[in-house]
């Protein structure tokens, strides 16, 4: 067992002020101490998180604006919306086993490389077919969301772990704030390059200026040390030790040596295997075999339902903004009396009626309504970490499953665009919450040689669930777009209750590495 505060400074040497014996990994991150390393850490992983909100979720305002030069039609945009799904799908199970085989820094970057330099590639993409690759092997990139809350976590002790957490969702909200704005500059603009073969258009830049945070924080994070978690649970003693003298340095302005010389080595030390797939095939059976198969099953259940309600909505609301703008500028009269999902199957059989040419103007109202949204989330933003010590992060995201799920079956009701964003907003700032308390509550649950494995078989549930959603309101939206709504609601309020049969997380260090 880890020595105590009192015993640890019995064992301090008087000449060199240096500990005689070895202390647990959670004593030796106490002694480090909390500082300017943890704030400076927080903010490379929430700016990280900024990076995939801006990745995910700027195809909100691609579809609409590249709709004419792809000859879009609803089932297309759906595609293209579920597509980024597919590879964050397939990667987010992989990069599980990477960030538990190779390291959470190591997965980080490469993950984050990935992103950057396919939505790169996908700005100069000239046909719909190759944009598409592009966007799968981006979202494959971007997959990698759970290691950021493991990296994270790992570096923290209990008095600032789930403070910390709770404050990564203010930087997913930044990133709602700022997409759009970044859209509102670039997209309006009219200027084009055009040739015999190329195309580039102002769409084409807004993707650009989205992909350059990944590679620039992919870059930042090759600075930072490895989680002492992960090179603990490898066996790795030295490179441990480097990495607590290294946060120590940053943490402490006095010019003192950091006063632990060794680390207790966990009884459990996670080998590596040679072959990937055998390799990631056993992490996973490990996992389903242990003592946490059932949390593992509950979290991925959680995830698939939450995670399918929350694309399925909130990747289509700027094209839901754009329908319901064409609806009230040529039915002024009608405005209080269609309801939304009339209208937006208007959209698709009016301008085939009037033989009108494709249109990929977005209305201004869209961007602004989208910041919006996106400053309706600061509130609960602010009140979860300041308050999750005391309340928990179960509570928390039971109340935001169940007010996004109650917001989700009210856009049947609406009428009007102020309708439309004063729900889009209520849904938002829920359920985004809500998501990423869910990624904060599976790192608190599972120990260090599970983490990473647990985090991201529940993020690919999530991830089949996005891609279902994103199809089913891709087919249904222009006929019956009740059903997306109703499938929406009843996962919001599954994935509440489920939360409720889950153990809290515990007022204790519940990462031993390995030593139980």
């Amino acid at each position: 067992m880890a020595a105590n505060t009192d015993s640890a400074k019995e064992a301090v040497d008087p000449a060199s002020g240096l500990l005689d014996r070895p202390v647990h990994l959670d004593k030796a991150i106490e002694m480090v101490g909390f500082g300017k390393f943890h704030y400076y850490l927080l903010f490379i992983c929430g700016s990280m998180y900024t990076a995939i909100a801006f990745s995910v979720t700027s195809v909100s305002f691609i579809i609409p604006s590249a709709q004419c030069d792809f000859q879009m039609n609803s089932t297309r945009k759906g595609l293209l919306n579920g597509i980024m799904m597919i590879g964050m799908l397939v990667g987010s199970l992989i990069w599980g086993y990477v960030a538990d085989s190779k390291g959470r820094r190591f997965t980080l970057i490469i993950s984050m490389l990935m992103d950057g330099f396919f939505n790169l590639l996908s700005s100069v993409s000239q046909v719909y077919p190759v944009f598409l690759v592009c966007r799968l092997i981006s979202g494959f990139g971007v997959s990698s969301t759970s290691i950021l809350f493991s990296y994270l976590v790992e570096f923290l002790n209990l008095k600032y772990r789930e403070k910390f957490l709770a404050w990564m969702e203010m930087f997913w909200t930044s990133g709602l704030i700022l997409l759009p704005g970044v859209a509102w500059v670039v997209i309006p603009h009219t200027f084009q390059i055009k040739n015999d073969y190329f195309l580039f258009k102002s769409w084409n830049l807004f993707i650009i200026m989205c992909s350059l945070p990944s590679i620039i924080l992919a870059c930042l994070v090759m600075m930072l040390p490895e989680s002492p978690k992960f090179l603990i649970a490898q066996g790795k003693h030295d490179e441990t030790l480097d990495c607590l003298k290294f946060v120590y340095r940053w943490n402490n302005k006095k010019d003192t040596e950091f006063p632990v010389t060794s680390v207790i080595i966990p009884d459990f030390i996670d080998k590596q295997n040679n072959n990937f797939f055998i390799g990631l095939f056993n992490s996973a059976i490990e996992l389903f075999t242990s003592k946490f198969k059932n949390i593992a099953i509950i979290t991925s259940i959680i995830h698939f339902c939450a995670t399918t309600s929350y694309y399925m909505l909130i990747l289509w609301f700027p094209e839901l903004m754009n329908r319901f703008r064409w609806y009230e500028t040529l039915h002024s009269e009608n405005q209080n009396s269609t309801t939304m999902c009339e209208i937006v199957s208007m959209f698709k059989i009016e301008p085939e009626v009037k033989d009108a040419k494709c249109d990929d103007h977005i209305d201004e109202s869209v961007y602004m309504n989208i910041i919006i949204i996106g400053f309706a989330c600061i509130p609960t933003s602010l009140i979860v970490p300041l308050f999750v010590n005391k309340l928990g992060l179960r509570f928390f995201t039971v109340f935001s499953f169940l007010g996004s799920g109650i917001s989700a079956a009210w856009l049947y009701f609406i009428t009007s665009s102020i309708e439309n964003l004063v729900l889009s907003s209520i849904f938002e700032a829920f359920s985004s919450i809500g998501i990423s308390l869910l990624y904060c509550i599976t790192v608190e649950l599972f120990p260090t040689e599970y983490r990473g494995m647990a985090a991201s078989i529940g993020t690919m549930f999530g991830k089949v669930g996005a891609l279902m959603g994103n199809i089913l309101i891709g087919v249904f939206i222009d006929v019956h777009c009740i059903v997306p709504i109703i499938v929406s609601c009843s996962f919001l309020i599954i994935s509440a209750l489920l939360v409720l049969v889950l153990p809290k997380t515990r007022k204790t260090n519940i990462i031993r590495d390995g030593v139980r």
